[in-house]
This record gives structure tokens, C-alpha cells and sequence, in this order.
């Protein structure tokens, strides 16, 4: 834990940011992206959706709440995985369904999850940060705790090393205009 509370301390507090960058605004939300990503149109009928990909990856900037819990189905042996696969005619995928060893202790200590969760603050914006525990899961921050009627959210599902990069430059950018 320790570890990971340095981690994100050096993540949002690092210099100046080292590539140029183009600022946009999505309703009471201004931020920067590096140049080095491309706009691409993105509509939804209900919400604002920004869409930003570079060479490998993809950036989701959009105003509504997303669902960043993962949902993990545990069962108690491999026949059971199995058979509930099956049962699903294979709709759920054998990622979603995990083999527990302990179930109240693996369940409490969020063993099967993909991502890290930490509340932090950017910018005076109360905000929650996810990061992947390993190459797989999802970068993103969701600043939506303590601004009155106002959603936004940024996310890559899978980022490469040089996509979790640019997420700092991303990350210290934004700000909240009334």
C-alpha cells in the first residue's frame, strides 16, 4: 500500500508537462491531451462522449457516471466454472468467473479485481483513481464526488506503457470553471 501511495504521489506530482497539448472543455471541464492523440467523433444520445486514440490505445472523455466495478462471479471449483459457463452458453467468459481459495477473505481483499482503487484529489476535484494491477484493467479518474450536477470521466481500458504515461499530463490538467 505503501507503494502504491509513492507511485501516486510522484504521478501527480511531476513537473511541467513534457509534450505539447491541446486543451478542450466538455461542459464545466477543461483539459489537456497531447498532441500525439487524435479526436475522433464519438456521439451517445444521452451523454457528451469524447473520443481520443493514438497508435495503440483509446481515451474516453464523457460527462455521465460509468460502472468501473468489475463484476467477478466466484465459484468453488473448476466443474462449477464450468458448468455455469456452459449454462451461459459461453456469455459469460471464463475471466468473469474466478476459483476462489477462501471466499470471505479473497472477497474482502478485493483478490480477483483487475484494477486499484484510491480517492485522491486533483486540482481541488475530489476524484477516483483506478489503475491496472498488471498489464490488463483499466486507467482512468472519475471526478464526479463534489461537483454539484457535474460528471466526467476519463478512461483506457488495457493501456500501453506509453498510454499510462500520457494519462499523467492528462490527469493534472483538468479543471473544474464554473
Amino acid at each position: 500500500m505503501k507503494f502504491l501511495i509513492c507511485l501516486l504521489f510522484l504521478f501527480l506530482s511531476c513537473g511541467k508537462m513534457s509534450e505539447k497539448c491541446e486543451e478542450y472543455k466538455l461542459d464545466d471541464f477543461k483539459f489537456c491531451i497531447p498532441s500525439s492523440w487524435k479526436n475522433q467523433k464519438a456521439g451517445s444520445y444521452d451523454s457528451k462522449v469524447l473520443l481520443f486514440v493514438n497508435k495503440k490505445d483509446s481515451i474516453f472523455i464523457n460527462n455521465i457516471d460509468i460502472n468501473i466495478v468489475e463484476n467477478i462471479i466466484l465459484v468453488n471449483s473448476e466443474k462449477e466454472k464450468k458448468d455455469l459457463q456452459e449454462f451461459s452458453q459461453n456469455e459469460i467468459s471464463k475471466d468473469e468467473i474466478m476459483i476462489y481459495k477462501n471466499k470471505d477473505f479473497d472477497y474482502s481483499h478485493a483478490v480477483f479485481y483487475k484494477n486499484y482503487y484510491y480517492y485522491d484529489t486533483i486540482n481541488g476535484i475530489n476524484v477516483l483513481l483506478v489503475f491496472p494491477k498488471k498489464n490488463k484493467g483499466t486507467i482512468g479518474a472519475f471526478f464526479n464526488k463534489n461537483v454539484a450536477g457535474s460528471k466526467f470521466s476519463i478512461y483506457c481500458n488495457n493501456p500501453s506503457e506509453e498510454t499510462k504515461e500520457d494519462f499523467k499530463t492528462i490527469f493534472r490538467s483538468v479543471y473544474y470553471q464554473n
